[in-house]
C-alpha cells in the first residue's frame, strides 16, 4: 500500500497531541527511508503558541524533538491539501465533516487501527499522563505504518 501524502494530524489546540503525532510520524518515515509529508493543525483559534515545556520534555523521551513547533489553526485549504487527515477524537471528525463535507472520506481517528478510542488531551496534566497519551499516539502511528507497509 502507498502512503497518502501529505498527512495532516489534528487536535484541539495544536500544542500537544497533533504536533507529537506529526513529529513522530516524520521520524518514523525518515528512519524507514520513506518519502512523505506530514503537518499538524488545531481546531481552536490558538495560533502562534509553543508546545508546553512538559510536552516537549516527554516527547524527547520518545525521540521526538518539538522545540521549534508553533501552533497553527486549521483552515479550509489545509483540509483540501491533505491526502489523509487523522484526528484524536470522534467530535473532531464530526467537526471536519461539517466544515468540509467532501473531506469525510479522508478523515480517520488516529487510533482506528487499534480500536478507535479517543486519545485524551494531556494539556494541563502531569508527566505520567503525557507519557500515556504519547504512548497511545506512537502505537497508533506504528499501526498505521504497518497498514501502509512502512518498515519498522
Amino acid at each position: 500500500m502507498m502512503l497518502p501524502s501529505p498527512i495532516m494530524m489534528v487536535c484541539a489546540g495544536n500544542m500537544c497531541r497533533s504536533p507529537f503525532a506529526e513529529y513522530y510520524m516524520r521520524m518514523k518515515l525518515e528512519q524507514a527511508g520513506v518519502a512523505g509529508a506530514c503537518f499538524s493543525r488545531g481546531l481552536l483559534a490558538m495560533p502562534g503558541r509553543k508546545a508546553p515545556d512538559l510536552a516537549k520534555q516527554i516527547a524527547r523521551e520518545f525521540g521526538v524533538e518539538m522545540q521549534t513547533h508553533i501552533s497553527q489553526t486549521m483552515l479550509a485549504p489545509d483540509v483540501d491539501r491533505a491526502a489523509l487527515i487523522m484526528v484524536m477524537e470522534p467530535a473532531q471528525r464530526q467537526h471536519l465533516s461539517k466544515m468540509r463535507p467532501a473531506s469525510i472520506g479522508k478523515v480517520f481517528l488516529l487510533s482506528q487501527p487499534l480500536g478507535g478510542a479517543a486519545i485524551a488531551d494531556p494539556m494541563g496534566s502531569d508527566a505520567d499522563f503525557f507519557r500515556k497519551v504519547y504512548q497511545e499516539i506512537s502505537h497508533a502511528i506504528d499501526a498505521w505504518g504497518e497498514r501502509f507497509g512502512i518498515p519498522q
